[in-house]
C-alpha cells in the first residue's frame, strides 16, 4: 500500500498515474462502504466494468484486495464482492485534547485493532506534544505487535481554530505549515482538523449522518463545537473556522469565557459547565449524592460524576443537566433558524446524558424557534460514543491521502 501511494506521488502525470489514482479510489470506496461488487464500483467511480475488473485483478496481485465470492442478489446470478485484505495497511487515529491524548490503530477494514490507548499528553504542551505522541504511538505498536511500516497515514483531531490550507492551528500552533513538523516526527503523511469537524466526518460516513444531505453536528466536550454538512459536503468556511458555535454570546451578564467574551454558550452548555454548575450548587448548600461519590472532595466532581449521580436518581444532578439542556436548546434554536437542517446530531461527553437532556433541549427549541422550521428538523444523540474521534481522524486522513 505504501508503495502504491509513493509511486502515485512520484510519477509524472500520465497513464500510470491515472491508473494509480483509480486504484486509490477503489480502495477508498471499499474502506468507507465495505465489500462492493464490480458493478457498484463502476457506478461510484464512473468507470466501465471491464476497467474495474482489470484494476481489481491488479489490486489482488498487490495483496490489497480479496474476492469475497458471491454477495446478495435480488434475482439472477449473484455478483462477486470485493473487500480489502484485513491487514493490508494500517491507519492511525489520534485525539489530542485539553487533558489527554487517545491513540487507536485501524486496519484496512476500518477495524480498531489496538483499542483506545489513553496518555497524559495534551494540546497545551506546545509543539513537542507531537514528538511525545509519536513516542506513545510506538509504545502502542510495540505492545500490540504491529509493524509501523504498514501505517500509511495518521489523522489528528484537536480543538482550536484550525486552518488546514495554511497548515496551522491559530489557537495553539499559530505557525504556518504544521504539516512539515508532523512529517518530521512521524515520517508518514499526517493530516489534522478541528475536533468537531472530524467527528462530523465520522457521523457522515459511519454514523447518523450517513446518506443525509444537510446535517449539523454539535460536539459537546470541554467546549462546544459545530460541524456543518451542506448538500452532502463538510463545510469549513473561508478560513476553515466555520462552526465556532460555542463562542456565540448567549447569556446576558454571563461569566467570562476563555475567548475573552462574556456569556458564550460554552460557559453554560459544555462538559466543563456541567462540572462547574454542580460544584457551585454543592458549595451553596444543595443536597446531592455527589458528595458521597467524591468522598466530600468537591474539586473531584466531573461531568461523568454528575451523569452517574443523575442515573442514580439524584434530583440535583438531574436539574444541572436540565439547565444545561435548556441553554443548549436555545443555542440550537438559532442554528435551526439559520440552516434549516434535516438532522442535528448531539455528540461528545453529554451524549451519555441524553435521557436527562433531550426533553429540555426540545422544550427550548419549541420556545425559541419557528415551529414550521423546527418541526422539519430531527434531533438525535450520537451513537458513536467515545470512539468517534479516533474513528473520524483515521478515516479523514485516508480520505485526504487518497485524494492527493
Amino acid at each position: 500500500m505504501k508503495g502504491l501511494f509513493k509511486n502515485t506521488q512520484n510519477q509524472s502525470y500520465g497513464v500510470e498515474q491515472k491508473k494509480f489514482n483509480q486504484k486509490k479510489q477503489i480502495l477508498k470506496s471499499i474502506y468507507f462502504n465495505g465489500a462492493l461488487a464490480n458493478s457498484d464500483l463502476a457506478t461510484r467511480l464512473g468507470l466501465s466494468t471491464p476497467k474495474i475488473n482489470s484494476l481489481l485483478l491488479e489490486l489482488i496481485d498487490d495483496g490489497l484486495i480479496v474476492d469475497n465470492g458471491p454477495g446478495d442478489s435480488s434475482g439472477g446470478r449473484r455478483p462477486n464482492k470485493y473487500g480489502l485484505v484485513d491487514n493490508g495497511f494500517y491507519v492511525t487515529g489520534i485525539t489530542i485534547g485539553v487533558h489527554h491524548t487517545t491513540i487507536s490503530v485501524f486496519n484496512s477494514n476500518n477495524t480498531n485493532i489496538t483499542g483506545p490507548h489513553i496518555f497524559p499528553e495534551n494540546i497545551q504542551s506546545g509543539i513537542t506534544v507531537f514528538s511525545n505522541v509519536n513516542d506513545r504511538l510506538n509504545e502502542v505498536l510495540k505492545k500490540c505487535g504491529l509493524n509501523r511500516n504498514k501505517i500509511i497515514t495518521a489523522g489528528i483531531e484537536m480543538p482550536g481554530l484550525v486552518n488546514t490550507l495554511e497548515g496551522c492551528n491559530k489557537t495553539y500552533f499559530p505557525e504556518k505549515d504544521l504539516y512539515k513538523q508532523l512529517q518530521k516526527y512521524f515520517e508518514f503523511p499526517v493530516f489534522f482538523e478541528n475536533d468537531a469537524k472530524v467527528r462530523t466526518f465520522a457521523e457522515q460516513h459511519f454514523g447518523l449522518a450517513k446518506g443525509r444531505k444537510n446535517v449539523l453536528m454539535v460536539h459537546i466536550g470541554w467546549g462546544v463545537g459545530l460541524g456543518i454538512i451542506i448538500d452532502g459536503h463538510l463545510y469549513i468556511g473561508n478560513s476553515g473556522f466555520a462552526g465556532e458555535f460555542g463562542h456565540m454570546p448567549i447569556v446576558d451578564n454571563g461569566i467570562l469565557c476563555k475567548c475573552g467574551k462574556q456569556g458564550c454558550l460554552e460557559t453554560i452548555a459544555s462538559a466543563s459547565a456541567i462540572a462547574r454548575l454542580a460544584k457551585e450548587g454543592i458549595m451553596a448548600g444543595s443536597s446531592s449524592l455527589l458528595k458521597g461519590l467524591v468522598d466530600k472532595n468537591i474539586d473531584k466532581i466531573e461531568t461523568s460524576t454528575v451523569i452517574q449521580a443523575a442515573n442514580a436518581g439524584d434530583q440535583f444532578s438531574i436539574s444541572v443537566l436540565s439547565i444545561v439542556g435548556q441553554w443548549l436548546g436555545k443555542g440550537i434554536a438559532h442554528l435551526i433558524q439559520i440552516f434549516n437542517p434535516e438532522l442535528i446530531i448531539i455528540g461528545g461527553r453529554v451524549a451519555e446524558a441524553s435521557l436527562f437532556m433531550k426533553a429540555p433541549i426540545q422544550q427550548a427549541i419549541h420556545t425559541y424557534s419557528n415551529r414550521d422550521i423546527s418541526n422539519d428538523t430531527e434531533i438525535n444523540f450520537s451513537n458513536l460514543g467515545s470512539k468517534a474521534g479516533a474513528l473520524g481522524a483515521a478515516a479523514y486522513a485516508l480520505e485526504k491521502l487518497t485524494n492527493l
